[in-house]
Order: structure tokens, then sequence, then C-alpha cells
């Protein structure tokens, strides 16, 4: 049983070893849109979720409340996000995007849509279910309540 483990967690690094640098997640420079990973997360999430709290990315995407803070600031700084204070608790800012953070998020949706579709091209049908097939098998198992 703890052979199985221990090769589980050796499969698992390999594989995030592989994904980070197919999809580019390690470049500042995400698809060349100018953002980070971290920061294009941080949009959609925004967009998904309009008016949703600091707090609240934090948790949703385990990251420290100080660097979700200054990307905030800057995001703010550059017209990409407003926040309001809630409506509920007045110590709580709600954090929506502008018209020009919208067009961001549209543009990096497409950049990501056109170089995954790029990446899927060659496959044919049958591989392109089988990976989707695995990739939900993963996400069932290891959701922890994210989206």
């Amino acid at each position: 049983m703890e052979r199985i483990r221990s090769e589980t967690v050796n499969c698992i690094r390999k594989f995030n070893r592989f994904y980070t640098v197919l999809l580019g997640f390690l470049n500042h420079n995400y698809m060349g849109s100018g953002y980070s990973v971290t920061e294009t997360r941080i949009l959609f999430e925004i967009h998904q979720r309009d008016g949703i709290s600091a707090k609240c990315i934090c948790d949703l995407l385990k990251l420290d409340k100080s660097y979700v803070s200054r990307i905030i600031r800057t995001f703010e700084r550059e017209g990409i996000i407003c926040r309001a204070v809630s409506d509920i608790d007045k110590r709580e800012n709600r954090i929506s995007l502008t018209e020009k953070g919208e067009a961001e998020v549209q543009g990096l949706i497409e950049i990501t849509n056109r170089d995954i579709s790029e990446l899927v091209a060659s496959l044919d049908d049958d591989t392109c279910e089988q990976i989707c097939t695995a990739m939900n098998f993963l996400i069932d198992k290891f959701d922890q309540g994210g989206d």
C-alpha cells in the first residue's frame, strides 16, 4: 500500500512538472498576456463572481492575503477593477471588473482558448474524450470545494 502511495506521489509530481511547462505557467508573461498565472486566475475569479471579496479570492485560490492585496491594488491603479464597500459588512470591499477589466479578461479567455485549441488540434475525438475523462476524474477525486 505504501509503495502505491509513493508511486502516486511521484506520478502527480511528474505530471505537475509536465503541465506547468506545457501550459506556460512558469512564465511571468502567461500566454503573452502580460499577466502572471496568479494574476490571470484572480481576474478570472473576479469575472466569475462579480462583487467578490479579497478574502474570498484568498480562500478560493489558497493565496496569501498580502499577496492578493498587492495584486488588487495594482489592478485598481491600472483601472482594471473597482472596489466598493459591501452593503452587508462595511469593513469589506466588493471587487468588480471595470469595462477595461472585462475586455482584458475576454482577451485572456480568447488567448487561452486559442492556445489550448492548437494544443489539441491534432488529436482525434476518442483521445480528446479520454483526456477529458481523466481530467474530470482528477477533479472529482481532489476537489475541495472550489469551482
